[in-house]
């Protein structure tokens, strides 16, 4: 009797401490945004290897669709239960801040991590506080069919959207094929209107002698040119795919991977797509057009990883980004999604020096960035629906711009 007494006793013992130990571990949260081109196997092993190499901490990276995580964030916090980590668009930041949700990242990490960032990409540094980790960044730059433009006698990429738009006309062959690709559908990313924009000398803001943000300066000439010349495109000269306000960024690029566009503005992460499809046809990059006259100004795009405040496994958080930010897991990151590195020990390799990532440095200089205001998403939204009713003949250009900018300077004050 007193064997099995002290069996039990012992039994107890052993389950009160393994019961201990596992509710010790310290549970860390990760929402990744699902770039494209990234493999589930990737993040998967990922997890699997950090786990494995710090028992003590449970990680869990949860995938989320670029178009929803905003939404998702959103809805967390309101709800009590943000993530330890987020992937976020480096432009909610300031959203994020002033509903004081921030955890300021830098005094978690290891100077020896913090070092070998590029600095340029740290677009989450405000008053030289470091509030999120770069995890992305990249200009964006002008794919073109080489093999059908060579087929009509046109040996190099368009300079001016002007020459972009005689180049669309000669290759447009609708409906197996048309010149010029154009997203109309309401985006997580306002990129398409962005490109035509900063192409004619324009920008979403007036900028103070300070730096700060004045009004809204959409319905400037600048931005009126843009949208016009847009819905030149899509209506007067109908070089590119009919129904453009059911087309998202992704649904564009689908068309370009599938053979049918001779012409589309994207990222890296569309280089990475056409090679793992094996397509079969020949493709060529160029810089982002600007018009005639205009300087160039590329848009430049920032991700970062973002501390939430209400973390209660920091330290542990942080152990992750060191583990994450090793040369093999990010050099396999940026190798799958297409950006460049953010790591300058990455950025070294030899496979950095691929033709891509030359047009890559030659985008850089004159890029601008999304504007840092804390109700950037708003802003969005409004100017997408100025420019499907504009596509959809429901508003010219003018009065499309004029009431989005009203609109915007309203939520602003």
């Amino acid at each position: 009797m007193k064997k099995i007494v002290l069996t039990v006793i012992t039994l107890s013992l052993i389950l009160l401490l393994f019961g201990t130990a596992v509710s010790a571990k310290k549970d860390v949260n990760f929402f990744l945004a699902l770039y494209d081109g990234l493999r589930p196997e990737y993040y998967q092993d990922l997890n699997r290897a950090f786990n494995k190499a710090n028992p003590d901490i449970d990680l869990k990276i949860i995938p989320v669709d670029w178009n929803n995580l905003h939404d998702k964030l959103v809805i967390a916090i309101a709800g009590g239960r943000p993530p330890d980590l987020s992937v976020i668009g480096t432009r909610w930041l300031l959203e994020f801040l002033d509903i004081g949700v921030v955890e300021p990242i830098e005094k978690y990490l290891s100077k020896e991590l913090l070092d070998n960032i590029e600095p340029g990409t740290m677009e989450a540094r405000i008053n030289n506080i470091l509030y999120a980790l770069p995890v992305a960044a990249g200009p964006r730059f002008l794919y073109y069919r080489s093999d059908i433009f060579e087929k009509y006698g046109m040996a190099v990429p368009p300079d001016t959207f002007e020459e972009m738009l005689t180049c669309a006309q000669k290759i447009n062959d609708p409906p197996n094929f048309y010149g010029a690709g154009m997203s109309g559908k309401k985006y997580v990313e306002l990129t398409e209107f962005a490109y035509y924009l900063l192409g004619n000398d324009g920008y979403f803001f007036e900028i103070n002698p300070d730096g700060s943000y004045g009004k809204c300066r959409i319905n400037d000439e600048a931005g009126i040119e843009a949208l016009t010349f847009m819905n030149d495109l899509v209506s007067k000269y109908k070089v590119t795919q009919p129904g453009v306000t059911a087309y998202t960024r992704d649904d564009v690029q689908d068309l370009f991977v599938s053979g049918k566009l001779g012409i589309i503005l994207i990222g890296a992460y569309t280089d990475v797509i056409l090679k793992q499809r094996g397509v079969s046809f020949k493709w060529d990059y160029g810089l982002i057009p600007r018009f005639a006259g205009k300087d160039r100004h590329s848009l430049m795009i920032t991700d970062s990883i973002m501390m939430f405040k209400a973390s209660k496994n920091k330290e542990a958080a942080a152990k992750f980004l060191e583990f994450f930010y090793q040369d093999k897991w990010r050099f396999e990151f940026n190798k799958q999604v297409g950006f460049p590195p953010v790591l300058k020990s990455v950025g070294k390799m030899p496979y950095y020096q691929a033709p891509i990532y030359k047009v890559m440095v030659e985008s850089m200089p004159g890029a601008k960035g999304w504007p840092l205001v804390s109700k950037w998403a708003e802003c969005n939204d409004i100017i997408w629906n100025a420019i499907g009713a504009t596509f959809l003949g429901q508003k010219t250009p003018k009065q499309a711009m004029n009431e989005a900018a009203a609109k915007i300077d309203g939520i602003q004050e």
